[in-house]
């Protein structure tokens, strides 16, 4: 019985680890993790898949290069040189074989770079990441059959797990940038409280002054703050009782207001959309810089790739003939796009809320109006 008990505890304290498990991955920081963590085992493993093939390819090219260049030079001392139709009938040979081998190369992915390979592990987590997010360059892409199955596979699992990050990471990042710009609103009108109590409190020095040298002389007030100082002379504990009264009065209009604003504050669509031209322009100009792009190619291969078209034909790292440099700029552009693209789920978020407020409030008018046509 006691064993029984035992065993059972066992299994719920197992049940619940896998439950914290699950609840930990589907959590903000657990999703992050998990896309990030998706990506890098897709770069292993398209790494090992295709790197071989490539490389294979690579080598077969360059060995029928080789073997080209050996055979016309041969034939130029072998053959006797006045015999020029013999001579052209060797290396025409050879040259039509070196043709047809890269042309073979060629339909199982050579791409023409000998010694710049593609499926390097940055490569790969790029091709993993673009698969994921849709955007699909096609500059790199599954050549082996085991590498287009297992790319099918892997897009089946990658793509729901990427729509659930952005749509959870675009929420986060919407509650945060509502933050921040419902504090940006709270500190404009203390600003404006503190302009409004620094002006009592001169008015009321004014006031004191005055009363201390009219010494008990009948003074006349205006009850409109923005009267006093201006319109004859105050003095008397009842203008000062007026001054704090209007001054507290208008602490309060201010901070009514303030939540008035705070109670239904959404972010002016204006602010959406400058903050991801903002981001656009930042990616333009570091593209601009790393790649010798013009601007407007940068900017468009930004736009391009963020919003998932990704045709190919702009790709960083391409002009580079540092391979250490290229793979680094593939790891932040790797970056930038996946932290852009939760940008751009947070910017929707945003969006939609705006317009729905705005789609509300024209309803609402219409309505209004409509009852006053009928009254």
């Amino acid at each position: 019985m006691g064993s029984r008990r035992h065993r059972r505890s066992k299994v719920i304290r197992v049940v619940n680890l896998v439950k914290r498990i699950i609840a930990f991955f589907f959590s903000h920081v657990g999703l992050c993790a998990l896309v990030v963590g998706y990506s890098s085992l897709g770069a292993f493993i398209f790494r090992a898949v295709e790197g071989p093939h490539e490389l294979r390819i690579q080598n077969q090219v360059a060995a029928e290069r080789k073997k080209t260049i050996d055979i016309a030079w041969n034939a130029t001392f072998r053959v006797n040189r006045l015999n020029e139709e013999q001579w052209k009938r060797i290396v025409h040979t050879q040259v039509n074989s070196f043709r047809a081998t890269c042309y073979n190369a060629i339909r199982n992915g050579y791409d023409g770079k000998m010694f710049t390979p593609q499926w390097t592990l940055p490569g790969a987590f790029m091709y993993s990441l673009t698969i994921i997010t849709t955007i699909g360059y096609g500059n790199t892409s599954a050549k082996t059959p085991f590498g287009k199955v297992l790319t099918i596979m892997y897009a089946i699992i990658g793509i729901p797990l990427m729509l659930l990050f952005l749509t959870n990471i675009g929420d986060v990042l919407a509650k945060i940038f509502r933050f921040l710009y419902a504090q940006s609103i709270r500190l404009k009108f203390k600003i404006i409280l503190w302009h409004k109590k620094r002006k009592a409190a001169k008015i009321r020095r004014a006031n004191s002054l005055v009363s201390r040298l009219t010494r008990g002389h009948r003074v006349k007030a205006d009850s409109s703050v923005d009267s006093l100082g201006h319109n004859g002379y105050i003095g008397g504990p009842d203008v000062e009782d007026l001054l704090t009264a209007q001054a507290q009065m208008e602490e309060l209009e201010v901070k009514e207001i303030v939540q008035q604003q705070l109670d239904k504050i959404t972010v002016p669509l204006s602010l959406v959309c400058l903050t991801m031209l903002a981001y656009l322009m930042l990616g333009t100009m570091i593209f601009h810089f790393w790649e010798g792009w013009e601007l407007i190619d940068s900017f468009y291969f930004c736009y391009i790739s963020l919003t998932t078209i990704g045709f190919g034909d702009k790709f960083p790292g391409e002009s580079l003939s540092d391979k250490e440099d290229a793979r680094n700029k593939l790891v932040i552009t790797s970056i930038y796009l996946l932290f852009g693209m939760a940008l751009l789920a947070m910017c929707f978020n945003l969006a939609q809320e705006e317009v729905a407020n705005k789609t509300r409030w024209l309803a609402s008018k219409f309505r209004r109006q409509k009852s006053e046509d009928d009254d």
